[in-house]
């Protein structure tokens, strides 16, 4: 910044106190030459003729140069809007500007912090988490499969060419003819040429199938039903992703409190130390109260540093999933809260099996290769196709000329060996084993749904109690600390009840993380994470 300024400063003062440029003749313009700038409050000794020559006929003649003469200082017109104060300060300010914008530190501006809260996760996985856009890319490829799929309908036209150069014509030759008249006569009978030396031919033909046996119509209801099993498969990934990120943002506003209780109990803490300290030189306590308390203190300080290390950590897990940059500064709002109630189980599992995304990619995943195995079945009937088409050939030809053709062209595979049959038999295994593999993972769903039921439930349970031995220990650390300052308890009992309390609140907060993240688990598995993250945060 140093180095910045010098120059504008340097720039400053040509400004104030400007250069004194003196004409080098009167009939011509300034010379270039410029001398030193003079001292404020020093003037420039002027000649009384300003350069011009003396006598009775130049007096009372102005210069004839552009400079004028004011106050014995000789000035440039073109420079007097440079003279004005506003403009010298507004040139001052643009120069600055590039200085002042940066900030005190020297550090360059940094980007504008990222908010992130419940709802606010939802987008920003949705925008930038790698998963999802792979996911995503997965149900383009899908898209152009039907695409592909569906041109089959459309038939196709080709064009074939070819040139070639031979390095003679074809011709047909005969031997010469005898003719037995006027004394017998030989004719020689003259090469038939049948092709040029250069040849070219152009093929243009289009065929549109009438008859495939369903083969084409089941290969566009696969790459169908493979679309919207690849747009369950990306709706799955994102509601993945979507709990993750949840996860690791209740863990750090988990984290965000531990850290809150555990600087508390440290001032706590030191409180009672300093209490321990005065009460043992009024002689009210022991030695070991003093020596329990600095004990307990430093305990404390290690159990917030790992606090500390932990939130860190989660705040690092919730960058990863976020796909956000190492150095991004992330604004976290919101705080725990006790999540709605949760529907029975019976209904709870319906709404599972329903909805969950898995589970529809697997269903059209059946529906897929049920398509596919009717694709094969089809090629036990005959194909159909009308054909239709131009021939074109070298022009020089003197025995063809272009064609033009039209017509309807059947094949039918009648035997294959068994390839057909087997298949046929591959695709009919690869359906069942797909539905088998639905089956599965319904009873792995309602697995999933029943647990998560059992786990809110426990933790509110959980909850219930912990508040409960909150407000006990709240109580005991208040009793202990009375008895300790009027000399009728000691100092364990103060720091036995400052831990409670402690352990207490922790695990008050614990119990609505635990419960928050079996609500989200539910609703991962009944396929409405996002809706339901959105409403939660209303």
């Amino acid at each position: 910044m140093k180095g910045l300024l010098s120059p504008i400063a340097r720039t400053w003062c040509k400004l104030m106190y400007r250069q004194v440029r003196r004409p080098v003749d009167g009939n011509y313009e300034c010379g270039a030459g410029v001398r030193k700038c003079p001292l404020p409050g020093e003037t420039e000794p002027l000649s009384t003729n300003c350069g011009l020559p003396r006598g009775r006929r130049n007096r009372g003649k102005r210069p004839s140069n552009p400079h004028t003469v004011r106050e014995g200082r000789i000035g440039n017109p073109a420079s007097r809007a440079m003279n004005r104060p506003f403009s010298r300060w507004l040139f001052v300010l643009a120069a600055c500007a590039p200085v002042l914008a940066q900030p005190a530190d020297g550090s360059p501006s940094q980007n504008p912090p990222v908010r992130v809260n419940m709802a606010g996760i939802v987008a920003l996985v949705q925008n930038r988490n790698l998963l999802v856009k792979a996911s995503q890319e997965g149900i383009h490829a899908a898209q152009a499969r039907v695409a592909q799929a569906q041109a089959l309908r459309l038939g196709k036209i080709s064009v074939d060419g070819s040139y070639l150069r031979l390095n003679d014509q074809i011709a047909i030759s005969s031997p010469p003819v005898h003719v037995p008249l006027l004394g017998g006569l030989t004719l020689a009978v003259p090469p038939v040429v049948i092709a040029p030396t250069d040849l070219l031919h152009v093929r243009l033909e289009a065929g549109l199938p009438l008859y495939t046996g369903g083969k084409i119509s089941n290969a566009i209801a696969m790459a169908r039903a493979g679309e919207r099993a690849s747009r369950s498969l990306s709706g799955d990934a994102e509601a993945a992703a979507i709990l993750q990120a949840e996860r690791f943002y209740l863990a750090v506003l988990l984290g965000r409190e531990v850290v809150r209780l555990n600087e508390r109990a440290l001032d706590v803490y030191k409180q009672h130390l300093a209490d321990a300290r005065t009460a043992h030189r009024l002689g009210t306590a022991a030695n070991y109260d003093v020596i329990r308390a600095e004990t307990a203190v430093a305990e404390q300080e290690n159990r917030l540093t790992e606090a500390r290390n932990r939130l860190e950590l989660a705040q690092a897990a919730l960058r990863t999933a976020l796909d956000l940059p190492e150095g991004a500064v992330v604004e976290i709002s919101g705080a725990l809260f006790e999540p709605p109630e949760l529907p029975p189980l019976a209904e709870a599992q319906a709404a599972a099996l329903k909805g969950h995304p898995g589970l529809q990619a697997l269903r059209q995943k059946v529906q897929a290769l049920a398509h596919a195995e009717r694709m094969e079945k089809a090629d036990y009937l005959p194909h159909v196709v009308a054909v239709a088409g131009k021939e074109t050939v070298t022009s020089k030809l003197a025995q063809t000329d272009p064609t033009w053709f039209a017509g309807v062209r059947a094949s039918w595979s009648l035997f294959e060996g068994g390839a057909r049959r087997a298949r046929v038999a591959e695709k009919a295994s690869e359906t069942a084993q797909a539905r088998i593999e639905l089956r599965h993972a319904e009873e792995q769903v309602r697995l999933a749904v029943r647990n998560s039921l059992l786990d809110y439930e426990s933790h509110r349970s959980t909850l219930a109690s912990a508040r409960k031995a909150t407000e006990l220990a709240r109580e005991s650390l208040r009793l202990a600390t009375k008895r300790f300052n009027v000399g009728t308890g000691t100092s364990l009992e103060v720091l036995d009840a400052n831990v409670a309390l402690t352990a207490a609140e922790t695990g008050v907060q614990n119990s609505l993380f635990q419960m928050i993240l079996a609500y989200l688990e539910f609703h991962r598995h009944a396929g409405d994470i996002s809706e339901v993250a959105l409403r939660l945060e209303k």
